[in-house]
């Protein structure tokens, strides 16, 4: 045999055991992924969701189809996408609320620490207490004295039962041992509708809030954060007014657990180098949303953080006695 023969036939050879070795999700993705979001179309967890899926499928070179699966305060969409083949073709954009905060409060159909395969956390919302512009309350104190004298007269609306919105009025009832009636909205623009219609007295809700408020519909009488809001430096925060809460929610994309590590790699890269992109960016800014970012590593420590704050405050307010849910 020849020496160049016998040369073809190892350069063969190894290029079979090259790509013999390579995993047949090498080429992920071939067709366009779908992107779960649990709440109604129009608020800040659709709105960012669909930004970050626009930048991203230009870097995956395939659609990123979001499609909403509003209910259960973002559970139903989190279980729909574990009922899917885990193949890394149906994600699902959630607050880490959904995961934590919310399966705490309510029995989950998952484990929060191990049904999912964190991809990447990309944004904060602003939220905050409103109520109408010609509502009799001027101030968060004016309100909880009404509450107060008026046990069972006060509705309010919220993201739904163990959204971090929730939470914040859960923490003022218990200090303040308040009696309203929670009405609970599958997401924030539902909640903001309902309160413009006179049919709640107040809210606490995300970043919708800020277009209502700029606009003189809204009045704000707190924000939901560390530190107050550049957009309205003037509104004290809950933590200013004396009670112990803060914003713990970051928007996040997940997977299911099982799903390839190089597929998960794939779409963790894509997804970071998409939140650096200006059209992301720029979307961010015109609702109102704070652009941060968590590796899937980063937002699982995360994860597992914050379960253990939320827990011990949650139990400590009296919301709860324990967790609903297990988290492994």
């Amino acid at each position: 045999m020849k020496i160049r023969s016998i040369i073809s036939i190892l350069f063969l050879s190894s290029m079979l055991l090259v790509f013999a070795g390579q995993p047949v999700s090498a080429a992920f993705p071939e067709r366009p992924i779908t992107l779960l979001v649990g709440f109604s179309p129009g608020g800040s967890m659709d709105l960012s969701a669909r930004a970050l899926a626009a930048a991203a499928e230009k870097i995956l070179g395939q659609p990123i189809v979001v499609e909403n699966k509003p209910g259960g305060t973002g559970m139903v969409a989190l279980a729909a996408m574990l009922a899917q083949n885990p193949d890394g073709y149906t994600l699902c954009a959630t607050p880490s609320s959904v995961i934590i905060r919310a399966s705490q409060m309510q029995e989950a159909p998952f484990k929060p620490f191990s049904s999912f395969r964190p991809i990447i956390g990309f944004s904060e919302p602003q939220l905050g207490i409103v109520v109408k512009n010609d509502a009799r309350w001027k101030s968060l104190k004016e309100l909880v004295n009404y509450a107060q004298k008026n046990p069972n007269k006060l509705k309010y609306a919220t993201t739904g039962i163990g959204s971090t919105t929730h939470a914040a009025v859960d923490v003022i009832s218990a200090k303040k041992k308040l009696q309203m009636i929670h009405v609970p909205y599958k997401g924030s623009m539902e909640a903001l509708t309902a309160l413009l219609g006179g049919h709640v007295d107040f809210a606490a809700l995300t970043s919708e809030l800020i277009p209502a408020v700029k606009a003189g519909q809204l009045r704000l009488l707190a924000v939901i954060s560390e530190k107050r809001s550049p957009i309205f430096p003037k509104t004290s925060t809950l933590k200013e007014l004396g009670y112990d809460f803060a914003n713990d929610a970051v928007f996040a994309v997940v997977a299911p657990a099982d799903i390839p590590t190089d597929v998960a790699k794939n779409l963790e890269e894509a997804f970071a180098a998409a939140t650096k992109s200006k059209e992301y960016l720029d979307a961010l800014d015109k609702i109102g949303m704070i652009p941060v970012y968590y590796n899937g590593e980063k937002f699982s420590e995360f994860l597992k953080i914050y379960w253990k704050k939320i827990n011990e405050h949650l139990i400590a307010t009296g919301v709860i006695k324990e967790a609903a849910t297990k988290p492994e």
